[in-house]
């Protein structure tokens, strides 16, 4: 018995044995060894031997291990992430914290997050090697049964233990992420709050006369305190290096500008004599608006990157720089934005129906106010930061808002002068928006009075950054819906290559272009949605933060959901939807058609590997999002009961399809006649089989039909057909004559089968005609009309030819028993008081009706 546990006990040590689960320990942590509790069992009987004690495990060794196989000390890490989570709580709960503390604190809660995922993903691999050899241990045995070997119970306790390490690590990390998240939205909600303590923020003696009478002396102060500290970084740089990048910027400006000039030119290029479409003018508005921005923008990101590559900017320097070169950013591309839109001088690339008066007047309007917005920032931005008196902040916010305020009330009131242009967005939207803007303007002015110039100023900010944004946006919706509309036109660059290359009809493009255009118009709001929470107060590591959490998993109950791997799974399914049809059109054109296959039998493969190809697409796509296959096949199984009620039908349509194309009782081209229908077969789909009568009608019969239905197919077998053709002559024509010009004319005829050969019937006569009748056998069924027409037409001119007349309808009328009108006649003639009739012409009438009668 000892020899048997024996070689059972090394079997499993060697090949871990029949895989049956095992269970899981909790975690230790003290001394080197220490045992693993088997479960409870009863207390033993006299008669029944001693249970086996615990095994005992190597703690120190098997945490050793677990450490190496990850490549950090496990419960260190998770210690000093616990003491550096406690204090950042403690510093939190302290009031009057800064800008840059928050910050400070959010990226070492960032960083903390990162080093959790990193070990999250470390332990693994490790931790799914050791499940696998838990799962390859033999079952526990049954407490009736002999206990299970030394050796298996000690393997058995030191995987389990080993497990429950890596279990336990995986619980603290989580429980780590939970608490970062936590502090991270302590973190956002004290940020707020500042924001909005600051912003509410009333400014006492706003109209004082002591807060306007030495205005002009701080002006000159901060003047000269931020020419000293611009000559004073002057100074101090390499003047001969500082001139050379300067002179390189304006060179590359110059000939960007030429770029530009070019570029535009190109881009407007239109040679018919109507005014371009709207897909061209949104198709082309994007890159015009790109074009005109480079020779300003480029130049000076490749200055500053340049110039702090050089010699490092010092922080005020690099501010001041920093927020004009932002401001001029602003200023340009809004100019360029609204040249493009309203093209003030080229009408026949505006994108708003506007009148010319009207695009000129809201251009100049609005690059005017660009430019105060991008003066005012810089001069707020250059004030504190040499630290000028308040009062000087007081008297340049006050009148700069007040001033954007009449400028956007000089927007509002220009006329749009809407005109009527095929295919472009009615103005409708922007007539809604003049209430909005109305109440805008009214809140800029009233706060300022108000004192709340914090306020006022970020509504103006807000209406001018944030404004500027949304018609970028705007101006970008339209480029999606301008391509659309150019996918659609074969005249676009675009389409003509869908229409050459891809061999896409308008049909299949404009179905192409609805996803397409939805597609580039949700990337245009995704990418929009940052730039706008920038300007409202967002940090940039929060709003990357924000769409990692969106994108990279997010969790709802229990359920973790990730917009990536979805979009991913989308974009999978539709590789292998084309990756199918590729594959599809391969087989047709490589492997069948070459194999001399028929069309049916070819098209019936073709539709089968579609099918198949869409459906593993399916599977591969819901497995790359992370759903679990058998938890599908549940689903599935649950759905059963709905199928089995209310889709029926459906259900038995989509089987029948599959039975049609496996058995193939019809085919694509068959002729059939089903419920009624006779027509041709024209697709075969999953639900519907279509059918195109000799009307030109297209009929869907469910498949179901083709099933449970009596089908005539005149061309299952093969594609010939008997046809028949009454003849009628007239009587004395000799009737084998007859039936030898009949079999004449047919065996005469290319598409009559010699085989089997045409035979006539003399089916009847009457008192009209002989009736004889006409088979034959023709060898195309869709040219069965063609040839009956021609039989009939060589049978005539046979007849024609051998005097042979065809019989004409004769009707005579007899009348019997008429003898009492005779002798009534007669009666009435010989009366002597009916003899004269008017003007004396009695006697001949007489005569004549007697001759008649008699």
């Amino acid at each position: 018995m000892v020899l048997r546990h024996w070689i059972i006990a090394c079997f499993v040590l060697a090949a871990f044995g029949y895989t049956h689960g095992g269970a899981i320990a909790q975690t230790a942590t003290s001394p080197a060894t220490q045992p693993v509790a088997a479960p409870a069992q009863p207390a033993a009987t006299p008669a029944q031997p001693a249970k086996p004690a615990a095994p005992q495990v190597n703690v120190a060794e098997i945490t050793k291990r677990a450490n190496d196989s990850v490549g950090v000390d496990i419960q260190a890490h998770v210690k000093g992430w616990q003491k550096e989570l406690d204090r950042l709580e403690e510093a939190l709960r302290k009031p009057n914290h800064s800008y840059s503390e928050l910050n400070g604190y959010r990226d070492q809660l960032l960083k903390l997050r990162t080093d959790g995922d990193d070990l999250s993903n470390k332990l693994k691999a490790p931790q799914s090697v050791v499940e696998e050899q838990v799962q390859k241990l033999p079952p526990l045995p049954a407490q009736d049964q002999p206990p299970e070997p030394e050796q298996v119970a000690q393997l058995r306790a030191e995987l389990n233990y080993h497990l429950g390490l890596f279990k336990s690590a995986h619980t603290s990390i989580d429980a780590q992420q939970s608490r970062i998240n936590e502090l991270l939205n302590t973190i956002q909600d004290i940020r707020r709050k500042n924001f909005t303590s600051n912003l509410f923020q009333p400014v006492p003696g706003v109209f004082s006369s002591q807060t306007w009478e030495n205005v002009s002396d701080y002006a000159i102060l901060a003047e000269m305190r931020v020419e000293g500290m611009v000559k004073d970084w002057w100074n101090s740089s390499d003047k001969p290096e500082l001139r050379y990048l300067i002179l390189s910027a304006l060179a590359m400006a110059l000939v960007l500008g030429y770029f530009r000039w070019h570029g535009v030119e190109r881009l407007r290029t239109w040679s018919e004599a109507r005014d371009p479409p709207f897909w061209r003018r949104a198709s082309s508005a994007a890159g015009v608006i790109l074009i005109r921005s480079m020779p300003v923008v480029i130049p000076i990101v490749f200055l500053y990157n340049a110039i702090d590559e050089m010699q490092p900017f010092p922080e005020k320097i690099g501010w001041l720089f920093y927020v004009a070169a932002r401001s001029l950013f602003i200023v340009v591309v809004v100019n360029a934005l609204m040249t493009t839109v309203l093209s003030p001088r080229a009408p026949e690339w505006r994108l708003i129906p506007t009148g010319d008066r009207a695009a000129l007047r809201i251009t100049r309007l609005v690059l005017a106010l660009v430019i105060l917005y991008g003066l005012m920032t810089f001069v707020y931005s250059a004030t504190r930061t040499v630290q000028a008196p308040f009062s000087l902040t007081l008297a340049l916010t006050l009148p700069a808002n007040l001033l954007v305020a009449a400028l956007v009330v000089a927007i509002l009131k220009t006329p749009l002068e809407e005109k009527d242009v095929e295919g472009m967005p009615s103005l409708t939207w922007l007539r809604l928006l003049r209430l909005p803007l109305w109440g805008i303007s009214l809140a800029i002015v009233v706060t300022s009075f108000a004192g709340y110039l914090a306020l006022s100023r970020f509504i103006a900010q807000q209406l001018i950054v944030t404004g500027s944004i949304l018609a970028l946006v705007y101006l970008l919706l339209l480029w999606a819906d301008g391509y659309a509309q150019g996918m659609r036109n074969e005249n676009s660059a675009v389409g003509s290559w869908l229409k050459g290359a891809a061999a896409l009809d308008q049909d299949k493009r404009e179905k192409l272009s609805v996803p397409i255009s939805l597609l580039l118009k949700l990337a245009v709001l995704i990418a929009s949605v940052p730039l706008i929470l920038l300007q409202w107060g967002y940090p940039w590591p929060d709003i990357i933060e924000l769409y990692r959490q969106l994108f990279f998993g997010f969790r709802i109950g229990t359920t973790e959901i990730s917009l990536a791997a979805i979009f991913a799974s989308i974009i999978v399914f539709v590789l292998g939807y084309f990756a199918a049809k590729l594959f599809q059109g391969w087989l047709d054109r490589q492997v069948l058609k070459p194999a001399g296959l028929s069309g049916g039998l070819r098209d019936s493969i073709r539709t089968t590997v579609g099918y198949a190809g869409i459906f593993a697409a399916a599977l591969l796509a819901l497995s790359y999002a992370g759903f679990n296959l058998s938890n599908i096949a549940i689903v599935a199984g649950a759905l059963s009961v709905g199928i089995g009620l209310g889709l029926q039908a459906v259900v038995s349509n989509f089987v029948s399809g599959l039975i049609l194309l496996a058995e193939r009782p019809i085919k694509i081209g068959d002729l059939v006649t089903v419920g009624g229908e006779e027509g041709y077969v024209r697709k075969i789909s999953v639900r519907s089989t279509e059918i195109e009568t000799f009307e030109r009608a297209n009929v869907l019969i469910p498949n179901s039909s083709f099933i449970t239905d009596k089908v005539k197919n005149w061309t299952l077998r093969n594609n010939t057909a008997r046809t028949a053709i009454p003849v009628a002559v007239a009587h004395g024509s000799d009737p084998r004559l007859v039936k030898a010009i009949l079999l004449k004319v047919a065996q005469d005829h290319l598409n009559v089968m010699t085989s089997p050969e045409p035979f006539v019937d003399f089916e009847d006569f009457n008192a009209d005609s002989l009736n004889f009748k006409l088979y034959v056998y023709i060898y195309d069924l869709s040219k069965g009309g063609s040839t009956r027409t021609d039989l009939r037409i060589g049978i005539l001119e046979a007849f024609k030819a051998n005097d042979i007349a065809l019989p004409s309808r004769h009707t005579e009328v007899l009348l019997h028993e008429m003898e009492w009108l005779r002798d009534a006649v007669n009666q009435y003639m010989a009366s002597p008081t009916n003899g004269r009739i008017g003007n004396g012409s009695r006697g001949s009438a007489s005569g004549k009706s007697k001759e008649a009668l008699s």
